[in-house]
């Protein structure tokens, strides 16, 4: 575990917050919570977590500055991965309400920005509802290993790079990782 510590501190900033929920929680697969998705279907957060893939959980907001400054790192990271090791799941709320997200605003977003990564429709209190306490702000990002345990979190920007590393230091540490 000590190991493991030293080799995480490494690797700022995502790391730090990371600490904290790693070693503060054991919830695995998130419960079945439904959300609608911008495509006018009704989703399940367990269809993505706990099936087999990384996965990024990326709260953000269509007017928030540094949602809008980390969304092509997530378009590129999705993209480089989504057929391979991981996935991008984005929940949009309302920004600076922290109310449910309008989706035609959502929608205009998704399309100026090319995300190409499913994207839910929610307000703030969805880290209560998944278990994981109070949204602290925006973006807040969660990751998720291929068993659907939460083993990281940061609040702020996040890069391709940082996730990258982030989840090839815990595959060392967890032989057999995808």
């Amino acid at each position: 575990m000590k190991k493991l510590l030293a080799d995480l501190k490494s690797l700022k900033p995502f790391t730090a917050l990371l600490l904290g929920v790693a070693l503060n929680t054991t919830a695995y697969a998130t419960p079945d919570i439904e959300l609608q998705s911008i495509d006018g279907k009704t989703r399940n957060l367990s269809e993505y977590i706990g099936e087999g893939q990384w996965v990024v959980l990326n709260i953000w907001g269509t007017r928030c500055p540094p949602c809008r400054e980390e969304v092509p790192e997530l378009v590129r990271f999705h993209d480089d991965h989504h057929d391979k090791d991981a996935i991008v799941v984005g929940i949009a709320i309302d920004f600076p309400s922290y109310g449910y997200a309008k989706k035609d605003e959502v929608l205009t977003f998704a399309d100026d920005y090319l995300i190409d990564f499913p994207i839910l429709l929610s307000d703030s209190t969805i880290t209560r509802r998944i278990g994981l306490g109070r949204l602290e702000g925006l973006p807040t990002t969660y990751l998720y290993n291929p068993e659907g345990k939460v083993v990281g979190m940061q609040v702020g920007g996040i890069t391709k790079k940082i996730l990258e590393d982030v989840i090839e230091k815990l595959k060392l540490q967890s032989p057999g990782s995808k």
